[in-house]
């Protein structure tokens, strides 16, 4: 998990203010710094620490302590909005059945398949949006 969070945060805006959620993210946030500090140069971010922050999903923080969730709640946190930090894993209650479809095929065919319907769940998102309306600006006399 290390190894992935480097490489995304080594091509990030290093003055944004970064909000990190995962599952575990009370535990695993602990020593991060020093841990990206033992990773190889080329993935290893440069960034300064206080633009970055942890924060659990608000479905999973429920199962931890009361510290972790005063701490780790994304309810407390300026900036995150109305955000529960789920997005990601919405998809696969209904795409759990393509794992079986795609366990036989070949990493081309299977990354492509799943390309395809997590395609298909991004536009169902998008035209379930509704129509954008713009409000007429009034002239006051």
């Amino acid at each position: 998990m290390d190894y992935i969070a480097a490489s995304i945060l080594k091509h990030h805006d290093k003055e944004q203010h970064t909000i990190i959620s995962y599952d575990i993210a009370c535990q695993w946030s602990k020593n991060f710094l020093v841990r990206l500090e033992a990773l190889p140069e080329q993935i290893r971010p440069s960034f300064r620490k206080w633009f970055l922050e942890f924060v659990v999903p608000k479905l999973h923080i429920r199962g931890h302590t009361l510290d972790c969730q005063g701490e780790f709640s994304l309810n407390y946190l300026v900036g995150s909005g109305m955000t529960d930090g789920e997005g990601v894993e919405r998809p696969w209650a209904n795409l759990g059945g393509i794992a079986s479809s795609t366990r036989e095929m070949g990493p081309g065919a299977r990354h492509e398949t799943l390309d395809d319907h997590f395609s298909f769940w991004n536009w169902q998102k998008l035209i379930g949006c509704g129509e954008l309306t713009i409000p007429q600006m009034r002239t006051i006399n």
